[in-house]
């Protein structure tokens, strides 16, 4: 088995393991039959000791070619079948061939072992796979048929029953229910999903008939993103895996040198294979990687993805952390505080033409109007044709009229139409509304701070964070007002994405160690920029979520305390581990020097040590 861990696999047994097991039993019965005949007929030496050397030869061949595949490589790699190769030439060389066979019978079948015991990734991605829906019941030609997810396509109508599985990422299109999102972003409470909101593939319908619009290909959903997510963070290494591997190239030398001390003190052969066995590193080889996986996993189910584990250990180095406001330190669903109407126009009129191009918006001014027209009893209907320009607004259109909802400035440049002289222009966070003929009003909105997010930063703070800083597009006064709340140490208002990127990179010639929160387009830069990128995926742009180096899935951040705890228990675990993997090598290797253990006991106590590890790392998952 390869302990470098740079393998692909399925959940199960790889196909080489599977080549092993296979060969391995094949020599334990020529073993067995060797051992057999030399028992039943003593006087045929030769033919039993032909049969084990069969035996040996079939076990011992891919552990050879491994092992020289490993001097060959300039990465520590093969480590085992390194060692365990010179234990069995020294097994036949000596004339054991019961030896030179069980030792790698023994180890093959200890490498199942770890690779069963190991809370291995791909059974938490077959899990998370397994909660996504099988089918989807599409709506085509006014009849439900069913199809496999991969074959939707984009605005296709999916009708989801009680008790099922959402099938797509879209907008719902008709229908009321609430939806348990607990497996897509690890909230416990369901949602209330009607027309106009979005939902996830891989959520549970709960209460009622909902069809479902699809805005993703199967291939783009969140949930296939969580998923690529986690099969990327299990192929990434860690700092302390590369400075792990690093010293992994002396300790096969030292190996080597303690082996022939031991022949040259004692004269006995046996006690230098034994040394060679049970000195193979699998315990520190695993001691990174097992708390890693359990890392990430744990952290899955929390509604955290992390990319890449490397970061998993930054976040211990962190003493910066950026917040940018809209929709990360403020709630992202902004609240009516006032509608003005123009001349001629209703109340009900107005939020209907704005809540129809609303409808489907991911951006925080459309969720509010949604959700108001909802609680108020309003009937939205889905458009069409829609087409949202970040920055500017959304341009939606029916049968009849074409609708626009954003900034005055850009209505005014779409249409030509223009406020009377004596018309009020509100400041603050506002859209105006307008079809192609005339202007029908101005909402205005107040952005709330997350109420958690002042606990969050306390927290953050007792955990090693220094500095907390707070940019925004808005004005000096709103950004100075949720920084109070914040506690931030810096406020900067007014920023553009450009100023975002550059106070990051100015924070890192500094010599500080910078994590920046975000969710939109603008952040992007700064996302990617900084020490570890944080993006809030629950209404955050695809962007966004791409340029992050870790997402939430939550909408609480108080996942982020949750991280550096993580960071911290991830790290002591490491350090246990390792400690764990050397403590248990070295007393098995004392052991074996003053002759109280055998080959053979040494290979099956040398698979002892991967097994604490690996149950020292999933402590993690039981703490979680």
């Amino acid at each position: 088995m390869n302990h470098s861990h740079c393998h692909s696999h399925s959940v199960g047994l790889n196909r080489i393991l599977q080549i092993k097991l296979a060969n391995s039993i094949f020599a334990a019965i020529f073993l067995a039959a060797g051992l057999i005949h030399q028992m039943m007929f003593p006087e045929q030496v030769q033919t039993s000791q032909l049969i084990i050397a069969v035996a040996a030869l079939a076990v011992s061949l891919p552990v050879f070619a491994n092992g020289l595949r490993g001097l060959l490589c300039r990465e520590p790699r093969f480590m085992t079948e390194q060692l365990v190769s010179l234990a069995i030439l020294a097994a036949m060389t000596e004339g054991n061939f019961v030896v030179a066979a069980i030792i790698p019978i023994i180890l093959a079948f200890g490498h199942l072992l770890e690779e069963k015991s190991i809370m291995g990734i791909e059974e938490a991605i077959a899990s998370l796979k397994s909660l996504h829906s099988r089918q989807a019941r599409v709506l085509r030609n006014g009849c439900e048929t069913m199809i496999e997810p991969s074959e939707l396509m984009v605005d296709e109508i999916v009708v989801c029953y009680p008790g099922e599985t959402i099938a797509a990422d879209g907008v719902v299109y008709e229908g009321e229910s609430m939806v348990n999102q607990a497996p897509i972003t690890g909230e416990a409470l369901p949602i209330e999903a009607f027309a106009g909101v979005n939902v996830f593939a891989g959520t549970i319908n709960l209460s009622g008939k909902i069809a479902v619009k699809v805005t993703k290909l199967a291939s783009d959903t969140l949930f296939n993103k969580i998923v690529n997510l986690l099969e990327e963070a299990e192929q990434s290494k860690a700092p302390i895996v590369k400075i792990i591997e690093k010293y992994l190239n002396l300790y096969f030398p030292f190996v080597i040198m303690v082996a022939a001390i031991t022949l040259f003190l004692t004269r006995d052969v046996s006690r230098a294979i034994t040394i060679l066995i049970i000195s193979c590193p699998c315990a520190l080889i695993l001691a990174s990687p097992t708390a890693m996986i359990a890392a990430l996993v744990s952290a899955s189910r929390y509604g955290i993805m992390i990319k890449n584990t490397a970061f998993l250990e930054l976040l211990a180095e962190v003493d910066t952390v950026i917040f940018d406001k809209t929709g990360t330190v403020t709630l992202g669903r902004l609240e009516i505080e006032k509608i003005c109407l123009q001349p001629g126009v209703t109340n009900d009129e107005l939020l209907k033409h704005a809540a129809f191009c609303a409808s489907g918006s991911i951006h925080p001014v459309s969720a509010s109007i949604v959700a108001y027209a909802h609680s108020i009893g309003l009937k939205i209907d889905v458009p069409a044709k829609q087409k949202e320009l970040h920055g500017r607004g959304v341009f939606a259109e029916d049968d009849q009229h074409k609708y626009y909802l954003g900034k005055f400035s850009w209505i005014e440049e779409e249409t030509g139409l223009s406020l009377s002289e004596n018309a009020d222009v509100e400041n603050g966070i506002s859209v105006w509304i307008a079809n192609e003929t005339r202007l029908l009003g101005e909402i205005l909105f107040s952005d709330k701070p997350r109420p958690e997010m002042r606990k969050s930063v306390d927290m953050i703070r007792q955990l090693g964070v220094n500095h907390i800083v707070l940019l925004t597009g808005d004005k000096k006064q709103i950004g100075a007002s949720i920084g109070e709340f914040l506690g931030a140490d810096e406020i900067v208002s007014e920023c553009l994405p450009q100023d975002k990127l550059n106070y990051v990179n100015k924070k890192k010639a500094e010599g500080c160690k910078v994590m920046f929160v975000g969710d939109g387009i603008n952040d992007a830069l700064a996302l990617k920029a900084s020490d570890v990128g944080i993006a809030i995926a629950r209404g955050g742009s695809d962007i966004a979520i791409q340029n992050s180096d870790i997402t939430l899935n939550s909408d609480s951040l108080m996942n982020l305390p949750q991280m550096f705890t993580l960071s911290e228990k991830t790290r002591n675990i490491i350090n246990q581990n390792i400690l764990i993997g050397t403590g248990f090598s070295l007393l098995l290797m004392i052991l074996a020097f003053v002759g109280l253990i055998s080959p053979v006991i040494g290979a099956i106590a040398h698979n002892l040590g991967p097994v604490f590890v690996v149950l020292n790392s999933a402590r993690m998952l039981k703490e979680s």
